[in-house]
């Protein structure tokens, strides 16, 4: 058995030489030392090819193996997309400006697991509550996984520990219901302190996004796939402790109170469903935990969500540099990602985020394909809103000298197409030193990618079409302030997980809107739709 001190080195040699040599691999999670050197090669040799990977770095290797645990990979991963967005910002194009006009800024906006690490944001004790958690978590992993015992042998010490699960099931539908239940489910997971095990079959979330529990049912318990087969030749008494049964959630999972230790007994619980509920469970007068999490933890309903999230995963820095390279070419309707990214992240932009949803056949190609103005004036309460937003805000665009600019999402790329052709943000506007696009304060800036985006449920590319709602979802995120489409979860998912704390403005295509002074609270908008 090795022990988890242990550190090992690898030497190879070659048939034919005498001396070996110290086998060694590329670091990843990258240092920043390394994005540095990375730049630089770049900005050296532009004519190749801007795609970073693995073997964009071979200066940065080690030749060391030990072990690390999920939490760690966790805390280097954030370390790591965190350099990456600093990087990003010293290559932006709005570094171009003259260093007087510069020189007063902030630096960039902080990305949303960033703010989560502020104890005003998510509170300490409610960070030190996850910590405890994440560590009885990984100790209780390695105790009942030691692949050295018989299966009798796990089960033994399962029940002499008094190991309780909670597996997450996935449901068929799309990104946001498949999250947002998910991080209910791990809510739910620390709240009764059982051991939080993954959908195996979601295998596009672990590609994209890295977790700070070991999660996975393969490593933790790999006896579950064959459970009905096992458990018939278990003794009596090991059959009636490792009691089993799901449990589904529909839409009344956000106005009810659960008592969860009463109300699922059994040992392994299948939670499966589309629905959140965790604002309710903090926010409803008569939930058994409402105390808890609001006294003793000191969180709310506004932020309990998105601190959860970010406990629990964070953006993989390989999948940032598969969707924004340092040197990208320019896109001729919309924007390129790089320049999507370097404006949200910019503190001289003053990001509202606009989600529209056209419907689940828009993004299969089967609905209503509208002309350009028919798109626009179906659509329009979302951009008049936007401009009610901005005209009230206006002293306080000019005191910060921020540019108000619209970050469009729309399932339908003809939405965000036509919105291009009319109000397009121009970088060179930005740019300018006497501040056009603050003056001209008639016109919207829309910043937006003009390219289709697919459902995750119904598309061939699965795992493409989450990688671009997971990575549209990230920018939405970077916004300050957001308008979404009422029946949505997609929107209210980046809304929660953003922690800017603010009210929204949400509603659907026909309504009226009035933005000067209407918003909507989070904790209202959390039982909207199918609930946080």
């Amino acid at each position: 058995m090795f022990l988890v001190d242990d550190q090992f080195r690898f030497t190879y040699q070659w048939s034919n030489f005498n001396q070996t040599k110290l086998l060694s691999w590329s670091q990843w999670p990258l240092t920043m030392i390394c994005l540095n050197l990375a730049l630089k090669n770049l900005s050296e040799n532009k004519n190749q090819s801007s795609k970073l990977d693995f073997n964009s770095f071979p200066w940065c290797s080690v030749d060391t193996l030990s072990h690390s645990t999920s939490r760690g990979l966790f805390t280097r991963e954030q370390e790591a997309v965190s350099y990456w967005l600093d990087l990003q910002n010293d290559v932006s194009i709005y570094k171009k400006l003259p260093i007087k006009n510069t020189k007063s800024l902030k630096t960039r906006r902080l990305a949303p697991f960033e703010i989560a690490k502020n104890s005003q944001v998510c509170s300490k004790k409610f960070q030190n509550w996850i910590l405890n958690y994440q560590k009885w978590h990984e100790k209780i992993s390695q105790a009942i996984s030691n692949r050295s015992m018989t299966l009798e042998e796990q089960f033994q010490r399962i029940i002499q520990l008094n190991v309780r699960f909670l597996i997450y099931e996935k449901s068929l539908t799309g990104i946001a219901d498949r999250i947002i239940h998910l991080i209910t489910t791990y809510f739910i997971a620390v709240l009764t302190n059982r051991l939080f095990i993954f959908d195996r079959n979601w295998p596009e979330l672990l590609d994209v996004m890295q977790s700070s529990l070991n999660y996975q049912p393969e490593f933790v318990i790999p006896w579950f796939s064959q459970m009905d087969l096992i458990i018939e030749n278990l003794s009596l008494n090991l059959q009636e402790e490792l009691t089993i049964e799901d449990y589904w959630f529909s839409l009344d999972r956000y106005n009810i109170d659960y008592d969860y230790e009463k109300h699922c007994r059994e040992r392994i619980l299948i939670f499966k469903g589309h629905t959140g509920g965790v604002v309710h469970t903090i926010k409803s007068n008569s939930s058994i935990y409402r105390k808890f999490l609001t006294i003793d933890l000191e969180m709310n309903p506004e932020n309990m969500f998105g601190c959860l999230y970010h406990s629990l995963f964070t953006y993989r820095l390989s999948e940032l540099i598969r969707r924004v390279p340092l040197i990208s070419s320019n896109n001729q309707l919309g924007h390129s990602s790089q320049q999507i990214l370097q404006t949200l992240l910019s503190p001289r932009s003053f990001p509202i985020g606009i989600q529209i949803r056209a419907g689940d056949e828009t993004m299969m190609g089967f609905g209503s394909i509208f002309e350009e103005r028919t798109n626009l004036k179906h659509f329009q309460s979302y951009f008049t809103c936007s401009q009610q937003i901005i005209n009230t805000n206006k002293k306080l665009f000019r005191q910060t000298n921020q540019i108000p600019i619209i970050f469009l999402l729309a399932d339908g790329h003809q939405v965000r197409q036509a919105a291009l052709k009319r109000w397009k943000f121009s970088l060179e506007c930005f740019q300018s030193l006497n501040n056009q696009c603050q003056s001209n304060s008639s016109s919207l800036n829309i910043l937006a990618n003009a390219d289709p985006v697919f459902h995750i449920f119904f598309a061939a590319n699965r795992m493409l079409a989450f990688q671009l709602g997971m990575f549209d979802s990230f920018l939405f995120s970077l916004c300050e302030q957001h308008i979404i489409t009422q029946n949505s979860g997609y929107g209210r998912l980046a809304v929660f997980a953003s922690l800017k704390l603010r009210n929204i403005y949400s509603f659907e295509p026909k309504q009226q809107p009035f933005c000067e002074n209407q918003s909507l609270p989070l904790a209202v908008s959390g039982h909207q739709w199918s609930g946080i």
